[in-house]
């Protein structure tokens, strides 16, 4: 389920492991592999596993779904780019994800 935000933000609804509906934000939008992918992260919690979602659609600034992605090498490739983009904004850690104070 997509919520419209008043800030533009893209803000998804998922169903995490246990079964129970989180909501996303979408924090970036990496192109690879000729494909437009989505780094959501829970929008509670921002130090939770993020989500990597490609877009469905042939425009990624009107896209018509979100599919996720089942490959995880594909899934670390689209991460270590998101990294390399955001290496300034985020706090990656060794396996906790942050959002640096500059840009909470």
């Amino acid at each position: 389920m997509l919520f419209d935000t008043d800030d533009n933000s893209v803000v998804l609804e998922l169903e995490d492991e246990a079964g129970r509906r989180v909501r996303y934000e979408m924090l970036d939008l990496v192109e690879y592999g000729g494909d437009a992918f989505g780094i959501f992260l829970p929008a509670e919690d921002h130090e939770g596993d993020v989500a990597i979602l490609r877009l469905a659609g042939e425009d990624a600034q009107k896209a018509e779904g979100y599919v996720p992605v089942n490959d995880e090498a594909l899934e670390q490739a689209v991460f270590d780019i998101f990294q390399i983009k955001n290496m300034d904004a985020f706090d990656f850690g060794d396996s906790a994800f942050t959002q640096n104070d500059l840009f909470a």
